[in-house]
């Protein structure tokens, strides 16, 4: 049983640091250092400092980035920065934002203007063993480490897990209504630099609280975005357990904050990312491309100077076409000025390849390419991309062509988006994908709501 509830959000006070736009920030993992200076320098209480604090060279145990985070947090409570939420609540996030944004365009694409709605509470944690919340994505261990550093260190949430549940037959769709059209207008509203309008109501209705919560109950939650953050949560409850033998299940880190949307919202999307494979020794393209042909047919898509991103759109539009039709990846050669279109000839080929895999894997174009191309062309296997070795990734395409054409790779590879099916069908089977598997689109802005851990608390269930 997936037990979701309301509770007592910590939100930057408006009177006191004014826009907030300045003082919210994307998810940490996606933040570059030059966007980390920025957000530093945009405003002294952005929420950077928590999430991602800057590491100097006179770093030591008792003075580091997750020390100065944790003193920050609690002197911007102390100081009336932030504020918390005087009753349990819910809340409701909508965000705006344009699709295309993301995708090749050659000016004719029409209006894609897309809504996503969700809300933000806190689950029970479970373990993934137990079927309530399902992952969908292998893990590694330093960010791990890493977010449970600061969770020690500060004693809160900062950023929301971001999951998924099915709503057929729109149990939640009235609610949805309701609060988006209430009369108030929501206590947040924030457009950020992409230019993504992110809008909070916070509710704390008895009825509509119980209502969400009984409808929540029988459901699986799939994690879209926050895996790390969801096996840390896990980790420091075990911790806080050999601290506090007694607990009764209700203390605060029994929680943990969740962003939950409908698998059937239309404003879910998935973005793929694209990878950029360097650094493999005595890399011959002509070598590559005839060890290619024997499982893909290849068509090319030849480009100079003045025309290559007129024939990038062309290219990655046709490959967005083969989405549903069939097994199709894309490529670029650091030693051509040629775009290709690989489609798998034959399924068999991959059953060869991986016999092991079930169904559900073998269904994923990362695995087409980590498998026929990664492992058994380049010699790149799990091992290597488990250490980060030989390949980069990339959110956009012309991210990509720049690393191989500037010689930071030797090919990029563009994939088609997993679809949210897939997302559902490897968690049910219990069987994990890639890191980077998907990109849900937008991200989730770090600062709108902040989930406290106080040890002594417990979190209201009824």
């Amino acid at each position: 049983m997936a037990l979701i509830v309301p509770f007592q959000g910590i939100l930057y006070n408006q009177k006191k640091v004014g826009d907030i736009r300045r003082v919210v920030a994307p998810p940490y993992d996606v933040i570059s250092p030059q966007a980390q200076d920025s957000f530093y320098q945009r405003h002294p209480q952005n929420v950077i400092r928590l999430i991602l604090n800057k590491e100097t060279s006179e770093d030591n145990p008792q003075n580091n980035r997750y020390t100065r985070s944790a003193a920050h947090y609690r002197t911007w409570l102390e100081e009336g920065i932030l504020a918390r939420s005087r009753a349990p609540q819910f809340y409701f996030l909508q965000e705006e934002f344009d699709a295309a944004l993301s995708l090749p365009t050659d000016g004719a694409l029409p209006a894609t203007g897309k809504i996503r709605r969700g809300f933000i509470g806190l689950i029970r944690l479970e373990e993934f063993g137990t079927g309530v919340v399902l992952p969908h994505e292998k893990t590694q261990a330093k960010p791990k480490a890493d977010r449970l550093a600061l969770m020690e260190a500060c004693r809160a949430n900062f950023s929301q897990i971001f999951s998924l549940y099915t709503d057929v037959d729109g149990a939640m769709a009235p609610i949805y209504e309701k609060v988006f059209s209430s009369p108030e207008g929501p206590a947040r509203d924030v457009t950020d630099d992409d230019g993504i309008r992110h809008r909070l109501w916070m509710v704390s209705d008895p009825q509509i609280l119980s209502k969400i919560t009984e409808i929540m109950k029988p459901k699986k939650i799939y994690i879209a975005d926050g895996h790390h953050r969801y096996e840390t949560a896990l980790a420091y409850r075990q911790r806080q357990l050999g601290r506090f033998p007694n607990s009764t299940g209700r203390e605060s880190y029994h929680f943990t904050m969740m962003y939950l949307a409908a698998m059937e919202d239309e404003g879910l999307v998935i973005l793929p990312t694209h990878r950029v494979v360097g650094g493999v020794e005595k890399f011959q393209a002509s070598s590559f491309m005839e060890k290619l042909s024997a499982n893909f047919s290849v068509e090319s898509f030849a480009f100079n100077a003045k025309n290559e991103g007129m024939v990038r759109d062309k290219f990655l539009r046709e490959l967005a076409s083969r989405s549903d039709e069939g097994r199709t990846l894309g490529m670029l050669l650091g030693e051509t000025t040629q775009y290709f279109l690989l489609s798998l000839k034959d399924g068999r080929f991959l059953d060869e390849a991986a016999p092991a895999m079930s169904p559900t894997l073998k269904d994923l174009d990362v695995n087409l390419l980590h498998i026929l191309v990664f492992q058994k062309l380049l010699q790149i296997g799990p091992q290597e991309l488990a250490a980060g070795k030989n390949v980069l990734y990339f959110k956009e395409p012309p991210e990509a062509v720049q690393a191989v054409q500037s010689g930071r790779g030797q090919i990029a590879f563009f994939l088609n988006p997993t679809k949210v099916y897939q997302v559902r069908d490897v968690s049910l089977a219990g069987e994990t994908m890639p890191s980077k598997s998907t990109f849900f689109y937008p991200k989730l802005l770090s600062g709108l709501v902040i989930n406290p851990l106080e040890p002594d608390e417990e979190i209201v269930v009824e």
